[in-house]
């Protein structure tokens, strides 16, 4: 991934931390697109596989989950960097999440230094490969 600026899709039904990610990301000279929901992630990624260079989904959200939306991304051509932000992660679910692709897992409540780290870090690595 390129040291410059990163197109970000943000997927997460709470306004308030859409509004957070979406301050620090462009401060950072970052282009940041936000939805709702993951049955929109999905399409979008879909249509425009080689456009976003991170995808960060919430894990809860109406109709398709985090979870949810990474499984069907594996379909996709995206080979884009993933966070997943979730104030309910397990183990478990973290697991599951790491076996669909999730490169970092974010807890909620979180920091914004830690969402602009998590960031930082993936930009400097090469795309990956989620979609197999």
């Amino acid at each position: 991934m390129s040291s410059g600026a990163m197109n970000i899709l943000v997927v997460d039904d709470d306004s308030a931390n859409i509004v957070s990610i979406k301050v620090v990301l462009k401060s950072m000279g970052h282009t940041v697109e936000v939805l709702k929901d993951g049955a929109d992630a999905l399409t979008r990624l879909t249509e425009q596989p080689d456009h976003y260079h991170i995808l960060i989904t919430d894990h809860a959200m109406c109709n398709v989950s985090g979870q949810e939306l990474l499984a069907q991304l594996k379909s996709t051509a995206f080979k884009g960097r993933i966070i997943v932000l979730s104030g309910y992660m397990t183990l478990e679910l973290e697991a599951k999440y790491r076996e669909l692709g999730a490169d970092k897992i974010i807890r909620k409540p979180f920091d914004l230094d830690e969402m602009r780290n998590a960031v930082e870090e993936l930009r400097s690595l090469p795309a990956s490969n989620t979609a197999q």
